[in-house]
């Protein structure tokens, strides 16, 4: 929080700090209720593991989006080694996301990719809202895939700024929080096959992702 009150003293943003309390709201919920209080024409979403490199990140970002006409776009976002971590990604139909990790051309408009990941993710408000968020239903983790299966298919456009890159320490707080992630990830992927099963091909090879996501749960909690 120190951070990002240093990062935006004296420029025109407002920052929203969503106090959980007694109850924890998830990812999802926790974004969903500070958007409610935003106003401005654009929304930053961002992870608490996340860095800019510099101070002109947020207002390149807003450069890139109105400039292509975009709804939604991510900055590159690197580990601490300085390795790129994805230029977007696809959904398999096996119930698996795969990282897109080498450019392309066609990764900067949303045809080569089914998503971005929402670590840092600036987006038009107004869209945010008339797609209603997050689904609270996924708490944490894979909210950001339905949320851009439902944004591509209201015909919404999304991009990479290929030229904007922002640290990104993945999994900071997941790793102190046990076998929460892999939970999720075993409840989550059932949740997601059932509201879009479109999506999906129910065979041996979606078995065997569960399967998966199953032994991860039962790692994580010995």
């Amino acid at each position: 929080m120190h951070y990002l009150l240093k990062y935006f003293k004296d420029k025109p943003y407002k920052v929203v700090v969503v106090d959980n309390r007694k109850k924890n709201l998830g990812f999802a919920g926790g974004v969903n209720k500070g958007a409610k209080y935003i106003k401005t024409k654009w929304l930053l979403i961002l992870n608490d593991d996340v860095k800019f490199y510099d101070n002109t990140s947020i207002k390149r970002l807003i450069e890139v989006a109105e400039k292509r006409k975009l709804d939604a776009v991510s900055p590159v976002l690197e580990n601490p080694k300085g390795k790129v971590e994805n230029y977007g990604y696809k959904l398999l139909p096996i119930g698996k996301i795969k990282l897109v990790k080498e450019f392309s051309i066609f990764n900067l408009q949303f045809s080569n990719i089914d998503g971005l990941t929402a670590a840092c993710l600036l987006i038009r408000t107004s869209v945010f809202k008339k797609l209603k968020g997050f689904d609270e239903k996924f708490f944490a983790y894979l909210e950001d895939v339905d949320f851009f299966i439902r944004f591509k298919k209201d015909g919404y456009k999304m991009g990479i700024a290929a030229d904007i890159e922002v640290l990104h320490n993945h999994m900071t707080t997941t790793k102190t929080m046990g076998n929460f992630k892999a939970r999720q990830d075993m409840i989550n992927w059932w949740r997601f096959y059932f509201k879009h099963p479109e999506k999906f091909r129910f065979d041996w090879k979606f078995i065997i992702e569960r399967l998966r996501n199953i032994s991860g749960y039962i790692k994580a909690s010995l």
